[in-house]
């Protein structure tokens, strides 16, 4: 029995200090992570983590945004040069830039985010930490340079509408994608465009030799199978493909058959050569 448990609490262990190696900043204290999960989602407030002073109205996003950037660096890539060129589509307030600022600070980052409230709080947390080689632009990537309409509610579910949504509903400026792949070398390109990613990566096929690593989070709904394949067929030829759960938002799949929301499938995709 001694034997036993002795092998459970080193099991334990191990698995303890390999989270903690896994993580290269600080992660959220007890106290912050409490605060975090009650505070009201309608001012705007700062933080300071990383020596970074960041910036947010809703606080349980920027928690599971801040664990999965910082604490599990879903987002750390390999550059073979300290200046690498990335994309990031679908940046929100800025967390993904602050941290691959961290990882590369003289990166040169073109950042994406069409909603208005996400793109000042974007714009703010690249001013106050003196972020340098950042250009933000208001703008939905897609497949053609057009006016689109858009759902906008200022969260990380602000999305390209294919129906009115009302008062939330926005008209906002589309870029194509793929002709900023056409004209240039992308070390690392992050799309993370609720829903509208299928669209635009077949788009930008074409182009995908110009882009060393890819990261896409992949939205659908469980009868959307042939979009995700869609997805993963457009990738093969290219790429070696990494896939995680990015949300398991389907206890019992065989019961629970959908979610009855926008997306019953979040997947994040890693490509690599």
């Amino acid at each position: 029995m001694a034997v036993r448990i002795t092998n459970i609490l080193n099991g334990v262990r191990g698995t303890l200090l390999r989270k903690k190696r896994q993580s290269r900043f600080a992660r959220l204290s007890w106290l912050q992570e409490k605060i975090l999960k009650h505070e009201e989602d309608q001012s705007i407030k700062t933080i300071r983590l990383n020596d970074q002073q960041i910036s947010y109205k809703r606080p349980y996003e920027l928690r599971h945004t801040y664990q999965e950037l910082f604490e599990e660096e879903i987002y750390r890539f390999k550059s073979t040069k300290p200046d690498p060129f990335v994309i990031d589509c679908g940046s929100n307030i800025g967390l993904s830039v602050l941290y691959l600022k961290k990882l590369y600070p003289v990166a040169t980052i073109l950042a994406y985010e069409p909603d208005a409230d996400n793109f000042q709080l974007l714009q703010k947390n690249v001013a106050q930490n003196n972020l340098t080689g950042v250009e933000c632009r208001q703008k939905a990537v897609w497949i053609h340079n057009d006016t689109l309409t858009f759902a906008s509610d200022g969260s990380q579910g602000s999305k390209i509408a294919e129906k009115d949504y009302g008062r939330k509903s926005v008209k906002v400026q589309a870029e194509r994608l793929a002709d900023v792949l056409k004209a240039n070398k992308v070390d690392f390109l992050k799309i993370d465009i609720e829903g509208a990613e299928v669209d635009v990566m077949a788009d930008c096929e074409p182009y995908l030799a110009n882009v060393n690593q890819l990261f896409v989070e992949y939205h659908g709904k469980v009868e959307e199978s042939e979009k995700l394949a869609r997805l993963l067929q457009i990738v093969k030829g290219t790429y070696k493909v990494y896939i995680k759960m990015a949300a398991d938002s389907l206890e019992s799949p065989f019961v629970n058959q959908s979610t009855g929301g926008a997306f019953d499938v979040q997947l994040n995709i890693f490509c690599y050569r």
